[in-house]
């Protein structure tokens, strides 16, 4: 059999985990991947730690490149990602470089429940199986707490990420308080984030806690499906590793153009018994809209972002102190779950006041002065990060004008309603021990990443069957085919789908 998979982050990653248990044996796989090089200012050091000197060029190469935008950027080690332009605006990561956007994730891995897969074709329970593959490959750290209420399964094997006192202390107060019939409209669990994070201390990749993750970790401490890739083409288990930009598939055969060579035609592929597309959802939607001729209608939704200051006023009483060593993405997870069983939940993610953050908008000459002040910030402040969803979802269309993919914006997102709602209940279940959320207007993001809903399972522009299939032995395997984009991280279920249908498309 042969097989071809285009794409090669996180829904690429998912295929190839369900192939290495579904494919028959002897199966010839190619992988299809624009494969941008990442080309780093450094590449740290295996140890995990990055001397002042390596920080300081960094930062420099970030300003080069993206100036003083907010949130400050994360990086792979200085290279950041370039940008689809909407309108005339650079706004929508591209995923090009080999491994997608997992170079530049948070780790995020919570499970869809059955309310979030509301007016999808499957499940939590059709969808139990692949979640325990991709756990198993990637690893899922965390630990049994309040969260677990909400999510019944968390697929954890790993320890719980370290926090600090004053995260604890947050978590606890949130949990004290959020359940009590006068914290309005929604219900408030607090737990450890669950990612996909090496915590393991005696791993060679287990984390070290320095607090550069916004750099890039030295010591790959966090999953990325780069990784993933080079070991399935170094096992030889991917026969074929293509670098070329795919534009079409047509009778089982897939159009491509080699880098340097785009303006001398199409080189072809094939044929193949399954194409998977999973190149991301904006990759694999102007590959179908080219293959089948739909020069416009699919419509992408994207999570509205927004964030908070939580600030910490008590004493000490032993919250603040500990090792001087953190860990700067997301360290606390809230749901906010409705109180009407209809309702989609939302999600907030906690971080520390992070070095990065005041560095990045400090001037150089300053940050040696500034920085033992800043660091008083980390059991001070906190920032809380909440994803909305349905009509706060930003949505964009888009279309094929002589050949190339326009992207539009589509109607502005309706937040107040939401977000005031949501706002009134996480106030009343946090403002208490010392904690408190002021009540300022939130800073928006220009978007999340979470990309999604293109080609929709049960949708009317392509028929996109349960399985993936649009066309005889072409499967689209990413988030293009989400029925709807809960506010809760995606990634885990973009691999665990798209093992599903590597799964499900071989045994049709």
């Amino acid at each position: 059999m042969r097989i071809a998979v285009v794409g090669s982050g996180a829904a690429a990653a998912g295929v190839l985990a369900g192939l290495e248990r579904f494919a028959p044996p002897g199966a010839d796989i190619t992988v299809f991947d624009i494969d941008t090089p990442l080309i780093p200012t450094l590449s740290g050091s295996p140890d995990g730690v990055l001397t002042r000197n390596d920080i300081a060029l960094v930062y420099r190469q970030l300003h080069a490149n993206q100036g003083s935008s907010f949130p400050p950027p994360k990086s792979h080690f200085g290279q950041s990602l370039t940008k689809f332009t909407v309108e005339g605006e650079p706004l929508l990561w591209k995923s090009e470089h080999r491994g997608g956007l997992t170079n530049f994730w948070g780790g995020g891995m919570f499970p869809f429940t059955d309310r979030e897969f509301g007016g999808w074709p499957i499940t939590a329970a059709d969808m139990d199986p692949f979640y325990r593959v991709i756990a198993d490959k990637v690893g899922v750290c965390g630990e049994p707490d309040e969260l677990t209420r909400y999510f019944h399964d968390d697929y954890i094997n790993r320890p719980p990420l370290r926090t600090s006192p004053v995260i604890d202390a947050l978590c606890a107060t949130i949990n004290q308080h959020g359940s009590q019939a006068t914290s309005g409209r929604y219900r408030m669990l607090a737990g450890s984030s669950r990612l996909a994070l090496e915590t393991r201390s005696d791993h060679p990749h287990s984390c070290v806690y320095s607090g550069e993750c916004m750099l890039g970790c030295p010591r790959e401490s966090i999953w990325s499906a780069r990784q993933e890739l080079d070991r399935y083409v170094a096992s030889g288990f991917v026969s074929s590793y293509v670098v070329g930009r795919v534009r079409s598939f047509k009778e089982r055969r897939i159009y491509y153009h080699p880098p340097g060579r785009e303006s001398a035609g199409d080189e072809v592929a094939g044929p193949f018994d399954r194409i998977y597309l999973a190149a991301g959802c904006i990759g694999s939607t102007e590959i179908v809209m080219r293959s089948l001729g739909v020069t416009r209608g699919p419509q992408m939704v994207d999570s509205t972002i927004l964030s908070f200051p939580i600030i910490y006023l008590g004493g000490a009483g032993g919250l603040a102190g500990g090792d001087g060593r953190y860990f700067s993405l997301c360290n606390l997870s809230i749901m906010g779950v409705p109180r009407d069983p209809a309702e989609a939940a939302l999600q907030v993610s906690v971080y520390p006041a992070f070095d990065h953050l005041w560095r990045y908008y400090t001037p150089e000459a300053l940050w040696g002065l500034m920085r033992g002040a800043w660091r008083l910030g980390r059991w001070r402040l906190m920032l809380g990060r909440v994803y909305l969803n349905g009509a706060a979802d930003r949505t964009y269309h888009f279309e094929l004008e002589d050949d190339r993919l326009v992207i539009h914006r589509g109607r502005p997102p309706e937040i107040e309603t939401m977000y005031r709602s949501f706002m009134h209940s996480l106030r009343r279940a946090t403002n208490h021990a010392g904690f408190h959320i002021p009540s300022i207007r939130p800073i928006g993001h220009g978007t999340s990443s979470h990309y999604a809903g293109t080609l929709p399972y049960g949708g009317s522009l392509v028929a996109v069957e349960r399985h993936g299939r649009i066309a005889p032995g072409v499967h689209v395997a990413d988030a293009s085919t989400f029925a709807g984009l809960p506010a809760i991280s995606p990634t885990f279920t973009i691999m665990a789908n798209a093992c599903r249908t590597a799964c499900e498309s071989l045994q049709d």
